[in-house]
């Protein structure tokens, strides 16, 4: 059996905005994708993140690979984003309604189980 993170911790739901473009007023046009059962861990530390560049981490978002819905590739929507000129975003809601955000997302990090599949995503936010 398969291995996720424990479903009592993944209480949080994310709502990310993911640029795709700029329209016609040169205003960067977005999607939203709302992801359930998510946990977000608050964090604070500073991140180098090139030459000389410094970033404040906010916080880190688990998604799990099995538990979290709908599943998505992350990487793609990162990826996606930084080719139409933008950043990724997203806000957390947690489960008592309390929404923190927006964080823009730093990195994206697919994490392997023991067969090479991925068990969670861990997103750094600043």
């Amino acid at each position: 059996m398969l291995s996720t993170i424990p479903a009592r911790i993944l209480r949080d739901t994310a709502i990310f905005s993911i640029p795709k473009g700029m329209d016609e007023y040169q205003q960067t046009a977005n999607d939203t994708v709302i992801v359930r059962r998510v946990h977000l861990q608050s964090d604070n530390n500073t991140r180098k993140t090139g030459t000389n560049t410094e970033v404040v981490l906010r916080g880190v978002l688990f998604i799990d690979a099995r538990l979290s819905f709908p599943l998505l590739d992350y990487w793609a929507l990162q990826e996606s984003a930084q080719e139409a000129g933008a950043v990724m975003t997203v806000t957390v809601k947690d489960r008592h309604g309390r929404t923190s955000g927006p964080y823009t997302v730093l990195t994206v990090d697919g994490l392997p189980d023991d067969e090479g599949n991925t068990h969670h995503w861990e997103l750094s936010l600043c």
